[in-house]
């Protein structure tokens, strides 16, 4: 059997040419005594500057591409099955009946359904795009996750409460625009507000790493309809220059005895537990969520030779990293004396509270410990940059704790490629994006580089 699919020569009126499908299967059961041809159109249709010859599919660059290549595939997988199924069954194949089959004729539906026929031929909306999105994956994506793309439909409810947003809205023109993500994007930068305490509203328009989450989410949906969802950028998206404690800063926390809430209230937890998981977060690396799945059984004592000799037990954290999908790393991380005082505290059941409590109690005990250092908050909104000088406890989150881990590894000289073992980056780029260096000793490193340049005599010059 040969198959390929090319553009006819026929042009119409805006440059697009129908593509047609030309199939030939030779002598055999299926073919009958010689060789047998079909060529048809395949309801697509493309700009010949767009068209991949080589490959005989759509370019990206080709509006609606991702679908109309989606649908080549299938007409080709079924011409051949048919083909290949006249083989077996040693029945001959015309193209006549082999057209029939790749297209069927549909029948007209009868005029006392036309009311039942629209609603059957509804528009789908991107709520419900999602709802099915979420039913599909619902058996191999954890629940955050499956969360995630309830944001975006949110906003595009509050960005047009009376007409929901269709996926085919979401779609590139001609010239590669798309109207209406022009519009929400300019509502989100401009427009949108987040919620603040007690219902009030703050804050004109999103911050640019929000609205990057969303295209993320559209694209995703997009995808799973099968519409085109490469097309869309994002230009939003920004690297959040995050502050890492200091180890005197981690060890300032881990002295303070706070104060402890009412027992029986509605928000109470052990603020001495709270800060004893973030501490041990901060002198081990995991991500929030294998913090919060570790178990007794991940610490074990290990014997090391040491080179004089001597053999010494240590203390090992090991555990499977998860990420979003189901591969597995297994990470190991010796543990600190303290990091280790508190794991024994609590048997290896870290009482790890909610993701939300945790962020917002350790601000509070951050502020009481006295972690009140100036740096500086950088947000983008837009085109616009919003710098504020802030105390370092306003900024403090659940992730500030592996950035914290990774930093002090590097201030105290561990190796690069040790530090992403130890926290289980699968690229050393990656581990570099954390590591952040203190102010004061770049500032010293660049002095120190020109007085080496300038050698003994002090002025650069030789004699």
């Amino acid at each position: 059997m040969k198959l390929r699919f090319y553009l006819h020569t026929f042009q119409r009126a805006d440059g697009r040419q129908p593509i047609y499908l030309d199939v030939r299967w030779g002598r055999g059961s299926a073919a009958g005594e010689a060789e047998s041809r079909l060529r048809t159109s395949t309801g697509q249709s493309c700009h010949p500057d767009n068209w991949n010859e080589a490959k005989q599919r759509l370019k990206s660059s080709e509006a609606g591409y991702s679908k109309a290549n989606t649908k080549l595939a299938d007409l080709e997988r079924l011409a051949g099955q048919l083909i290949d199924r006249a083989e077996l069954d040693q029945v001959a194949l015309s193209p006549e009946v082999l057209l029939a089959q790749l297209k069927p004729v549909r029948p007209k539906k009868a005029p006392k359904r036309a009311q039942e026929d629209a609603t059957e031929t509804k528009e789908r909306t991107l709520a419900d795009v999602y709802a099915d999105w979420k039913t599909a994956y619902r058996a191999r994506l954890a629940a955050k996750t499956l969360s995630n793309p309830q944001g975006l439909i949110n906003r595009l409810a509050e960005w047009r409460p009376q007409q929901p947003a269709t996926p085919q809205e979401f779609q590139p023109d001609s010239h590669g625009r798309c109207r209406a993500l022009e519009d929400f994007c300019g509502w989100l930068v401009e427009e949108a507000r987040l919620p603040g305490r007690r219902g009030t509203q703050r804050n004109r328009g999103l911050y640019n790493n929000t609205i990057s989450s969303y295209l993320k989410q559209l694209r995703k949906l997009l995808k799973f309809e099968r519409l085109a969802f490469d097309w869309i950028e994002d230009d939003f998206g920004e690297e959040v220059e995050r502050d890492p404690l200091t180890f005197q800063e981690v060890m300032q926390l881990y002295a303070h005895e706070p104060l402890e809430l009412k027992e029986g209230s509605t928000n109470y937890h052990s603020r001495r537990q709270v800060r004893d998981v973030f501490v041990f977060n901060c002198l081990t690396g995991p991500r929030y969520s294998d913090l919060a799945r570790l178990k007794p059984s991940d610490v074990t004592l290990e014997t090391f030779r040491e080179a004089d000799g001597t053999t010494r037990q240590l203390p090992i954290l090991a555990y499977d990293q998860q990420k979003i999908k189901r591969d597995k790393t297994k990470v190991r991380v010796a543990l600190d004396s303290v990091a280790y005082e508190i794991w024994k505290r609590y048997g290896g059941k870290l009482p790890v509270p909610s993701n939300k409590h945790l962020v917002a109690t350790i601000k509070t005990l951050c502020r009481a410990a006295g972690l009140k250092r100036k740096v500086t908050h950088v947000r983008g909104r837009g085109t616009e940059r919003i710098t504020r000088e802030v105390e370092l406890w306003q900024v403090v989150s659940c992730h500030s704790a592996r950035y914290t881990f990774i930093t002090l590894q590097f201030e105290g000289g561990a190796d690069v490629v040790f530090i992403q073992d130890s926290v289980g980056h699968a690229n050393l780029n990656t581990t570099r994006g954390y590591l952040k260096t203190r102010l004061k000793d770049r500032h010293a490193s660049t002095l120190a580089a020109f007085d080496r340049l300038r050698g003994p005599s002090g002025n650069g010059h030789s004699a």
